[in-house]
Order: structure tokens, then C-alpha cells, then sequence
């Protein structure tokens, strides 16, 4: 099934089951895909905003041109997800699991990303800076080629074994 050119208003597609879907040029406005499912999904030229994705279950879709803005999608699943030219903006990933995903060049702008599991994904050139990384889940050789701030460096030490601690006398 393919839908192309449509737009989603305000559509409550909560627990929705969508097996071999293609979504080309579409757009979804305040939806609710909260606890979707969505096996062998391809996603090409699709814009998601203002959505609820609470919980989805995403692994192994297909991302191309994709952004996604202030999207609320806490304890949603991306593992294995192939994305290209993904785009990120103020979005709540909370406790979201993009394990072993390909992310390359992603940008995830102002987006919190509390105990996001990036481990095994492919992030070389991905941008993370404006984004809250407290407590991400991920190892140092997932973080090779990823841009962050230097105020982001601080979430990071502790995943690159750094330790840090001030002199004493100093505060």
C-alpha cells in the first residue's frame, strides 16, 4: 500500500498496525501514532509535526528526506532504521532505542535525547548540537564523527571513560 501526496490533520492512528506501507510526499499535523506499529515501512519526502509518537515501534524502517518537528516520541523503537537526510527539531526521544540504526549526517537539533540508546548506531556526521544529552546510552566508537557543543562535552566525559573532577580549592 503506498500513499502518496496526502496530508494528515489531526488523525488518531494510536496502536495502528501498518505492515509493507509506503509513504511518499506526505506530511502528518498533530497526529497521534502513539503505540503504532509499522513493519517494513518506507518513508520518502515525509514530514511529521507537532505528532505523538509515544511508544512506536519502528525497527528496520526506511527513512529518506524525512524531518521531523516537535514530535513527542518517548520509548519509540528505530532499531535498525536506514535514514537518509534526516532531520530532527525540537523532539522529545526520551528512553528512545535507535540501536544499530544508520544514521549518518542526521541532524538533531533542540531535541532531548534522556537516556537515548544510540548504541551500535552509525552516526559519522551526525549533528547533535542544542540537544540535551543527559544519561545517552551510547559507546565512544558510536560517537566517532558526531558534532556536539562544547557545553555537551560535559554528558559525554563519562562515555569516553573521562573522569571529571575539580582541583581542590577550586570552585
Amino acid at each position: 500500500m503506498t500513499f502518496a501526496g496526502c496530508v494528515f490533520r489531526r488523525v488518531n492512528l494510536t496502536g495502528s498496525v501498518w505492515e509493507r506501507v509506503r509513504l511518499l510526499d506526505v506530511r502528518f499535523e498533530d497526529c497521534d501514532l502513539s503505540g503504532a506499529r509499522w513493519t517494513d515501512v518506507s518513508l520518502d519526502r515525509v514530514e511529521v509535526t507537532g505528532s505523538r509518537l509515544l511508544g512506536l515501534q519502528a525497527a528496520g524502517v526506511r527513512l529518506r528526506h524525512v524531518r521531523l518537528t516537535r514530535v513527542h516520541a518517548p520509548l519509540s523503537v528505530w532499531q535498525r532504521a536506514d535514514a537518509a537526510h534526516l532531520h530532527l527539531n525540537g523532539c522529545d526521544l526520551s528512553e528512545a532505542s535507535f540501536m544499530e540504526a544508520n544514521l549518518p549526517g542526521a541532524v538533531l537539533r533542540d531535541c532531548r535525547l534522556h537516556r537515548t540508546d544510540l548504541r551500535g548506531a552509525q552516526l559519522d556526521g551526525a549533528d547533535l548540537r542544542g540537544s540535551a544529552l543527559g544519561g545517552l546510552r551510547a559507546g565512544a566508537a558510536d560517537l566517532q564523527g558526531v558534532t556536539v557543543e562544547a557545553a555537551q562535552v560535559l554528558d559525554l566525559a563519562h562515555l569516553l571513560g573521562v573522569q571529571i573532577e575539580e582541583l581542590p580549592g577550586e570552585a
